[in-house]
């Protein structure tokens, strides 16, 4: 490691620069840094052979960040707008229950299809590029929702808006890497994380309510000019890290290849398959499991509604100590064994209180594994490649996501639906084993 300082006494302007001509003719095994002095604050830039230049001083990173975190909300907002509104969109278009679910499974199989590709061009051309356009497909395509009267037509506007998705959420751990520091890493990543479960709220409780109110045609209205809006925010100030080298080198193939054999990625892949596919599964069937356990039909979106504040709650919380004590394998292993035995203590108790605090304690630990696993899958690899480990994950996590939805039907319906939440604490305990061996 190479260090150059300057001393503090013989500075007469704000700004000093140690400038190195021809840096590049230097071979540094590791790392070198710049220091960059103002006073008694040192700001620096670090570089590796591959991953560039990381500023990590500035405060514009949170309005970059916040900025990302409107679009993960719209990401959200456009693929679950239908849900809630079901019976409406049938009458309308004379179709089908299943027809109408087909609007919001288009976007995972969109996802399983187009993940890796978009997470190499994420890598090549950086974060602000994918997202915008991403963000543009959403504004562009959630906005021309509002007007067909013909349903094809409105499925081929909700899928091309679905190829969106994959721009957004894969480029977290792309920004994260660009703008902030690692000691704060783990909360950053979990705000742009957390940025999905309110997305996902706002579709639930919003959708009907506005429907109500404004009819349907004027709710898509209202998403779309919101999603236009979060386009043009974040155009206007969502830029790259202001330590990005002017050079681009190029993303080698034989290189990007290494991504898919790195240990941790591999186990994390496991992870989010299982992570996000009992998630998915336990969401797609809320609604028959609370009946299962002798609640109204109404208690459904409640609980659903809880475990998700706690998510959010969390995704905030345990980060924060994971930055704090420098750790992310500790808490991910806490947290896969605190979710484990409360996947399992849903099948004892059947009142609606007890369940409330049950999910809310579930979403605390389960759903904070997003954030943990993006910052260590971002750890675990050159800066170059992270949007290629992100894309790996979420590709795992649409597979599980469709697997599991299946798998516990079909338990259900031989076994009942405790069966099908037991079997999730047991899938989960066996990620806890897999994932002791993580390194970091």
């Amino acid at each position: 490691m190479y260090i150059y300082t300057v001393n503090n006494y013989c500075i007469n302007v704000e700004w000093i620069t140690l400038v190195i001509k021809d840096l590049r003719q230097l071979y540094f095994k590791d790392i070198y840094i710049i220091i960059m002095v103002n006073m008694n604050k040192i700001y620096h830039y670090t570089h590796d052979a591959l991953g560039g230049y990381n500023h990590v001083a500035s405060s514009y990173r949170w309005i970059v960040l916040t900025s990302y975190s409107l679009t993960g909300i719209v990401s959200q907002l456009i693929w679950i707008t239908f849900a809630p509104i079901l019976s409406v969109v049938t009458d309308i278009y004379g179709v089908s229950e299943g027809d109408v679910g087909l609007l919001s499974a288009v976007f995972p199989l969109i996802y399983i299809i187009t993940s890796i590709p978009i997470g190499y061009y994420i890598d090549v051309k950086g974060f602000r590029k994918s997202v915008l356009i991403g963000s543009g497909l959403m504004a562009l395509f959630g906005f021309l929702r509002a007007f067909p009267n013909n349903f094809i037509l409105l499925l081929i506007f909700q899928s091309i808006a679905a190829l969106g998705q994959p721009f957004i959420m894969n480029s977290i751990s792309k920004l994260v890497k660009s703008w902030f520091p690692i000691d704060e890493a783990g909360v950053a990543t979990g705000i742009g994380s957390l940025s999905l479960f309110i997305g996902i709220i706002l579709g639930l409780a919003l959708t009907p309510y506005l429907t109500n109110l404004f009819g349907y045609r004027n709710t898509l209205l209202i998403y779309g000019v919101f999603s236009i809006t979060s386009f043009i925010i974040f155009y206007l100030v969502g830029k790259e890290g202001e330590g990005k080298t002017v050079e681009k080198e190029l993303v080698g193939f034989r290189e990007f290849t290494k991504v898919f054999r790195n240990r941790n990625i591999i186990i994390l892949s496991i992870l989010f398959f299982v992570g996000i596919g009992i998630f998915t599964a336990f969401t797609t069937w809320i609604e028959p499991i609370t009946r299962s356990h002798d609640l109204p039909m109404e208690a459904a979106g409640t609980l659903g509604g809880i475990m998700i504040i706690g998510g959010i709650i969390g995704s905030l919380i345990i980060p924060a100590l994971s930055d704090k004590y420098t750790t992310r394998k500790k808490p991910l292993i806490i947290s896969l064994l605190i979710s484990s035995i409360l996947w399992y203590t849903i099948t004892l108790f059947y009142s609606y209180e007890y369940l409330a605090v049950n999910l809310f304690m579930l979403g605390l630990f389960f759903m904070s594994l997003l954030p943990l696993a993006l910052e260590l899958s971002a750890e675990s690899i050159d800066k170059k490649y992270v949007g290629t480990a992100n894309s790996i994950l979420w590709e795992a996590s649409q597979i599980g996501a469709f697997i599991l939805i299946l798998l516990y039907e079909t338990v259900s319906n031989i076994l009942g639906w405790n069966s099908a939440l037991q079997l999730s604490s047991i899938l989960v305990f066996l990620t806890l084993i897999i994932s002791t061996l993580l390194k970091e």
